[in-house]
């Protein structure tokens, strides 16, 4: 059911019929830090964007006894988000540029097993759930997000319900 949900979400960025009067940008590109992740949004309506990030993730395990591993993973994640206070922030004479709002969204999330650099195999996860955020764009681009939520979580060998937090600092490719 799960990977139906996920192709779904993911073909329906080919249906996307852009608005002449957005409130969000038609369409932006971000670099992201902590983890190296780079973000494609599209605005779809008024105050809704579609997003597709993909990010390089790490994971380190080791222990006092035995060799440390390591490992760099493809994630990839898509979001339907609604940004819900761009009116009132309009009316308070408040930045909406470069979709600088809090928003709900729903969240996919998969990350491959298999490391692109290291020697740490770990499971195949896909993840879905709802995602509270904000997210604020500044002069020259800079911006940070800030989102937790609760997903249903499935890898190869287990599912279950767990917490969504991300914190991400970057910039806005072209803007000034």
């Amino acid at each position: 059911m799960i990977k139906y949900i996920s192709i779904l979400f993911f073909t329906s960025v080919l249906f996307i019929q852009a608005q002449s009067n957005l409130n969000v940008e038609k369409t932006q590109l971000q670099f992201g830090l902590p983890l190296p992740s780079i973000l494609y949004e599209v605005g779809t309506s008024k105050n809704m964007t579609l997003s597709l990030e993909a990010i390089a993730g790490f994971e380190l395990r080791g222990c006092t006894d035995c060799e440390t591993n390591f490992g760099i993973y493809p994630i990839l994640r898509g979001q339907y988000r609604y940004y819900y206070n761009m009116g009132r922030r309009l009316r308070k004479k408040k930045n909406i540029s470069g979709n600088s709002g809090n928003y709900v969204a729903a969240l996919i999330g998969y990350q491959h097993g298999s490391p692109l650099i290291g020697d740490l195999n770990t499971t195949n996860t896909l993840g879905i759930g709802p995602v509270y955020g904000l997210q604020r764009t500044y002069r020259k681009g800079f911006f940070y997000r800030l989102e937790g939520g609760v997903a249903y979580f499935q890898d190869d060998f287990e599912e279950g319900i767990g917490l969504v937090l991300a914190a991400r600092i970057g910039w806005v490719i072209g803007k000034k």
